[in-house]
C-alpha cells in the first residue's frame, strides 16, 4: 500500500493496477467482456474511459506480479500453461473496414502444440522425469527483494518440477509436437482495432487432454474514405466556395455504397 510505501513509486504503481483489475472483477459485465475482447472492449463499450486505466493493463499480469503466476479462477485464462508451453495461443487478425463495421466470417490458420506420442509429452526418452533440484519439485522459487518476498515459477524445470536426463529422439526433449490447424469463426459487427476475441478450446493441448483457448487479435484497416471514432463514422467531402456559401444538395457515398 502506498501508505506503507511512501515514495515508492513501484508500490504505488503496483497498488493502481491492483485497484484496476478490481473494478472489472467485482463486475460481471466488465469480465465478460474483458475475457473476449480484452482491455479496448471496455474501452468501446463505455466500461471506462481509454485514459482510466493503465495502457498495459492485464489481468493476469498483474496478479503473476503479485503470486507467481497461476492465481487461480480470477486470473487471465491466457496464463494456463502445462509447464512445457503455454495452452492458450494468441493470434493477429488484419480485417478490412467494413468486415469490421457489418461483421464476416474468417477461416483461420495456426500452429497447435499438441504431447508428443513417443514420449507421452515428459520429453524424456525412457518416459521418466527427476526432481528438479532447484526447487525441489515445487515448480515455484522464492526471491527476497529488501523486505518483501516473490513466489515466481521456476526457470529451470518451468514450473514443472521435473527434469529429464536423456532426452527423446521423436521431438528433442520439448515433450510435444507442433500440428497446422483451421478454425471458421464469426466477426461481430461494429467490432474495433485492438479487440480481442476469444474461441473456446481451439488453443494447444496438454498431456492429460486439456486445451487452451485461442485468441484473435483484431487489426482493422485503415479505409480510403471513412475514419470511425469510437461507434461514430466519419467522412470528409471537399465542396466549392459557392456550395459552402449559397448551400447545395450533394451525393456523398456510405458504408453501404
Amino acid at each position: 500500500h502506498p501508505d506503507r510505501n511512501q515514495g515508492d513509486k513501484e508500490a504505488e504503481e503496483k497498488f493502481k493496477l491492483v485497484n484496476e483489475a478490481y473494478q472489472v472483477l467485482s463486475d460481471e459485465e466488465k469480465r465478460a467482456i474483458y475475457d473476449r475482447y480484452g482491455k479496448a472492449g471496455l474501452e468501446s463499450r463505455g466500461g471506462f474511459s481509454s485514459g482510466g486505466f493503465s495502457a498495459d493493463f492485464d489481468l493476469g499480469d498483474i496478479f503473476n506480479s503479485f503470486f507467481g503466476g497461476g492465481f487461480g479462477p480470477g486470473a487471465s485464462s491466457r496464463k494456463k500453461s502445462t509447464g512445457k508451453y503455454p495452452l492458450d495461443i494468441e493470434i493477429a487478425l488484419r480485417i478490412k473496414f467494413n468486415e469490421a463495421v457489418f461483421g464476416a466470417e474468417k477461416e483461420l490458420e495456426f500452429t497447435i502444440k499438441k504431447p508428443c506420442q513417443t514420449c507421452k509429452g515428459s520429453g524424456s526418452k525412457d518416459g521418466k522425469t527427476h526432481v528438479c533440484p532447484h526447487c525441489e519439485g515445487r515448480g515455484r522459487i522464492s526471491q527476497q527483494r529488501g523486505f518483501m518476498s516473490f513466489v515466481q515459477e521456476c526457470p529451470y524445470c518451468n514450473g514443472t518440477g521435473e527434469t529429464i536426463k536423456d532426452r527423446c529422439s521423436g521431438c528433442g526433449g520439448s515433450g510435444y509436437k507442433e500440428e497446422r490447424q483451421s478454425v471458421k469463426v464469426n466477426i461481430p459487427e461494429g467490432i474495433d482495432d485492438g479487440m480481442r476475441m476469444r474461441v473456446s478450446e481451439k488453443g494447444n493441448v496438454s498431456s492429460t487432454g486439456a486445451r487452451g483457448d485461442l485468441y484473435v487479435h483484431i487489426e482493422v484497416e485503415a479505409d480510403e474514405h471513412f475514419v470511425r471514432h469510437e461507434n461514430d463514422v466519419y467522412i470528409e467531402i471537399p465542396v466549392f466556395f459557392t456550395q459552402a456559401v449559397l448551400g447545395e444538395t450533394i451525393t456523398i457515398p456510405t458504408l453501404k455504397g
